[in-house]
């Protein structure tokens, strides 16, 4: 009858037994971090009172108002709305305006301001999507976004629009004004 071989001091072990008790050692160290509570913690106890926990399935608190404004364009008028940042807070400023748009780049159409706008917490550039009203910094340009814009320095959202069709549509230079919405 055979007898199972045990293992012996002094002998040594196979190079593939080796790798299978290193392997599985790491393993069982690997997933013994994984356990804990189903939150993925394994400190359950709550926060202290002094402590500033946040719940990250509480809905995001509004921290900015935003205003509605019209673009009259080609006797339409086409709903929007500015967002709460210094740059919108400006532009509102300057309100009413009558602007001279042109198309740049079959994606957008651009007008230059009368003054630049504040800058003040504003990001370096951005993407813009359809339906995005936008500040160009480098050409103090308002824009109407009615094609995707990929990142570009200078790019500033200040709100959206409502219509790209009456946007796009136009095919040469026009005139539109803008103004808070009655």
């Amino acid at each position: 009858m055979n007898t199972p071989k045990r293992f012996s001091p002094g002998k040594a072990l196979r190079p593939g037994v080796v790798a299978l008790v290193l392997i599985s050692t790491a393993t069982a160290i690997a997933m013994a971090g994984c356990t804990g509570s189903p939150g993925g913690s394994a400190d359950a106890r709550p926060p202290s009172p002094g402590s500033t926990a946040v719940d990250p399935t509480a809905a995001p608190t509004e921290t900015s108002t935003t205003t509605p404004i019209v673009i009259e364009l080609d006797g339409r008028r086409i709903a929007g709305e500015l967002d709460g940042s210094a740059t919108s807070v400006s532009l509102l400023a300057q309100l009413p305006l009558t602007l001279a748009f042109r198309d740049y780049g079959g994606q957008e159409k651009i007008s230059e301001l009368p003054a630049p706008l504040d800058l003040e917490g504003a990001p370096e550039g951005s993407d813009a999507a359809p339906l995005t009203l936008g500040y160009y910094v480098p050409e103090r340009s308002l824009v109407l976004y009615y094609h995707h814009v990929g990142y570009f320095a200078g790019i500033v959202p200040i709100g959206t629009y409502e219509n790209t069709d009456a946007v796009k549509t136009q095919t040469t230079d026009f005139t539109a004004t803008i103004r808070k919405a009655d």
